[in-house]
């Protein structure tokens, strides 16, 4: 085999040997020429590394990418299909197992021990990333991106971790010893690719609905959670879907996220472009039981990005950050469906840059949110035996909502709730004139007694004289 080429260290070479048949020595007047050829030629396929961090791939460049990712680190690295859109492209998914039986640079001793949990789960016969019993084996974090088309930066950011943890995985040995990931780069391709090629501000799949002209779901209003809630009209860029799980891409990340639900440690969603870290709950005012633990984790994200460049983020419940309720989404999902210990909102920046900011700006911003990625990893590998999800009470529920005129939600209240609520509200504003009205009532009782004090010291040299009509001592005449 020929030596590999200086300069080629990021191309894939895939050699083929090709057996070539000896020629036949051909016939000359009164001589025998013989033709010696090479029985074996090698023929070399150069597959070139696709830019992931300067530049915005599109949907085929992105596999590419994936399958170079798991030919060069096939040790500790594979690649699943979790599902197929409507207009037939993969949703893929990449593990990252660095405590793997074919990892050759692992102890002897590890690799034993990962061998034994490799047979016992295909002894199982669970199809996907391996997963184990037990509470120490809580050690899975997944990332996902691409939900909303228009969003192309969270598809770039997380390509970038794939690159930070395979390409450079001597930097993060340290987290990659103690965790697993399973990395999602692009939940919609469907809506990716469309709003690539045609309307850049896309938002939703491309699956059309029956009996109207309207295409496309939000995958982010489509999970089983209090999903009754979400937008009913199919020409919002918020349209919740037909029913649960009614989409192909939302399907695809229900089964692999219950699959892998008993060993999931961190769920992170990257969006755009708000710039903040956000914590459960979507679908309504009220803080998570371990709302402390969740905060210290955003706040962990927040500050490592703060130190790396300066660039300031938000942390905060979904719902306060966002100013509105947002049901049916996935980690509202993950959170309060299948329990894992925590799980976060990524909004990457900025309003200022959109849903797409400049090329110049992708490595940056990769890199940044690599940066707090890390450090939010670190910190729910400390915090996993703080929180304890078998012990907490019922989740809150939403408030009652119908939908007006406007497609907005609204309160809605029975009429002896509005009985009740009416006087409520009449009650406070006649307990507001009433203040008022005892306040100059005060003043009224401070000016007679100073007028009653000073009344007495005038006739204090001659007795007071008798009035009738009710104003003096005497008997009043009615």
């Amino acid at each position: 085999m020929a030596a590999r080429p200086k300069g080629l260290a990021r191309l894939v070479i895939v050699e083929q040997l090709l057996e070539i048949e000896p020629q036949k020595p051909k016939a000359r007047s009164q001589k025998l020429c013989t033709i010696t050829t090479p029985k074996l030629q090698v023929r070399r396929l150069i597959i070139p590394r696709p830019d992931v961090l300067h530049t915005y791939l599109d949907y085929n460049q992105i596999n590419r990418y994936l399958e170079y990712i798991v030919n060069r680190y096939s040790n500790f690295v594979k690649l699943y299909t979790l599902g197929i859109t409507h207009e037939k492209r993969e949703v893929r998914a990449l593990e990252i197992n660095w405590m793997n039986a074919d990892n050759v640079e692992l102890s002897s001793l590890s690799r034993i021990q990962a061998a034994k949990q490799a047979e016992l789960h295909k002894s199982s016969g669970v199809k996907g990333p391996m997963v184990l019993t037990g509470d120490k084996n809580r050690n899975i974090i997944f990332i996902e991106a691409g939900t909303h088309a228009r969003e192309w930066i969270t598809v770039s950011t997380s390509l970038n971790c794939i690159y930070q943890l395979t390409e450079r995985y001597t930097r993060n040995i340290e987290i990659l010893r103690n965790l697993r990931f399973i990395i999602v780069p692009l939940v919609n391709p469907d809506g990716y690719e469309y709003s690539r090629n045609k309307n850049r501000n896309w938002r939703k799949n491309r699956r059309p609905h029956k009996g109207t002209k309207f295409v496309g779901t939000d995958c982010n209003r489509n999970y089983d959670v209090y999903w009754e809630s979400g937008p009913t009209k199919t020409q919002k860029n918020t349209y919740k879907g037909e029913r649960p799980f009614s989409e192909p891409e939302t399907r695809a990340m229900r089964n692999i996220l219950d699959s892998v639900a008993p060993n999931l440690l961190f769920f992170l969603s990257l969006h755009s472009y708000g710039q903040s870290i956000m914590y459960p709950w979507g679908y309504c005012r009220e803080p998570p039981y371990h709302w402390r633990e969740l905060h210290t984790l955003a706040t962990t994200g927040r500050t490592a990005i703060k130190t790396y460049n300066g660039r300031e983020y938000r942390t905060g419940s979904i719902s306060c950050l966002n100013k509105r309720t947002i049901a049916g989404s996935v980690v509202d999902y993950v959170y309060g469906v299948l329990k894992a210990p925590m799980a976060l909102v990524m909004e990457l920046p900025s309003r200022e840059l959109g849903f797409q900011p400049p090329v110049e700006m992708i490595s940056q911003i990769g890199h940044e949110s690599w940066f707090g990625i890390r450090e939010m990893c670190k910190s729910a590998f400390d915090l996993r035996r703080h929180i304890k999800r078998d012990e907490e009470p019922k989740p809150p529920r939403p408030p009652v909502q119908v939908v007006g005129a406007d497609d907005s939600p609204t309160r809605t209240t029975s009429s002896s709730e509005e009985k009740k609520t009416t006087p409520k509200r009449r009650i406070k504003k006649r307990s507001k004139r009433t203040l008022l009205s005892q306040h100059a009532e005060i003043l009224d009782l401070q000016k007679r007694h100073i007028a009653s004090t000073a009344l007495p010291k005038r006739p204090a040299t001659a007795p007071a004289l008798a009035t009738q009509g009710g104003h003096g001592d005497g008997p009043s005449a009615d």
